[in-house]
């Protein structure tokens, strides 16, 4: 099944400003899919007739708490749940996998902090080159990719079991960079049911937003 972030990343790119991404089934790998531009600044990913994922424009209603300094985040890294049990509650996976046996997945492992009073986790991410384009600025899918897994883990740091992303709403402010480091956080927002509503961001070193996301999580049965 591929990285719910990175696919949604895919669609997102393609739309100005804020884009809200439905994950309807999850995404196979290893086989031919089809981005399609279905008109009115709407995009699905499909696989033959059967869809997989939309999006559309949308609207990131959302407070981002103020995110910690790159030693703080990088010092939360010890607690993740991606360490857990040596191998962490998803070892393989893409984005928060500290134990695949290639060298693509994004390993961003945040873990608890807390900063003014506000319970999140986080972690440091320095993009690679090959994500990036020539001037040095990471593809908004990469962006969205790393802000993924960080608002399960919100969760899964408290004990809860986050783990099927169902929507995400994100918005990228300024740009990116290869090769630099950035602090990558994520928090709790509420429970609704099985929907656990989490927020992420994208900081830069002086601690500047440079972009946010909301998503809505399943908790597995």
């Amino acid at each position: 099944m591929g990285h719910g972030g990175y696919v949604a990343g895919l669609l997102a790119r393609c739309i100005e400003g804020a884009a809200q991404v439905t994950l309807r089934q999850p995404t196979p790998v290893g086989v031919a899919l089809d981005v399609v531009d279905c008109g009115a600044d709407r995009w699905e990913l499909r696989q033959g007739d059967s869809l997989l994922v939309e999006a559309t424009p949308g609207d990131l209603d959302l407070s981002v708490p103020a995110p910690p300094s790159i030693d703080d985040a990088r010092a939360a890294e010890t607690g993740s749940p991606s360490h857990w049990n040596e191998h962490g509650v998803h070892p393989i996976c893409f984005g928060c996998g500290l134990a695949r046996d290639d060298d693509e997945g994004l390993e961003i492992a945040v873990g608890p902090i807390t900063v003014e009073g506000v319970d999140q986790v986080a972690a440091v991410w320095q993009p690679r080159v090959d994500q990036a384009d020539g001037a040095g600025v990471v593809d908004a899918q990469w962006v969205l990719a790393a802000l993924d897994c960080p608002g399960a883990m919100a969760y899964i740091a408290t004990g809860a079991k986050a783990g099927l992303l169902g929507r995400i709403v994100f918005e990228q402010f300024a740009p990116a960079h290869a090769g630099v480091d950035h602090v990558v956080t994520g928090w709790q927002i509420e429970v609704d049911g099985r929907k656990m509503l989490a927020g992420t961001a994208l900081a830069d070193a002086e601690g500047t937003i440079l972009a946010a996301a909301k998503a809505t999580w399943f908790a597995f049965s």
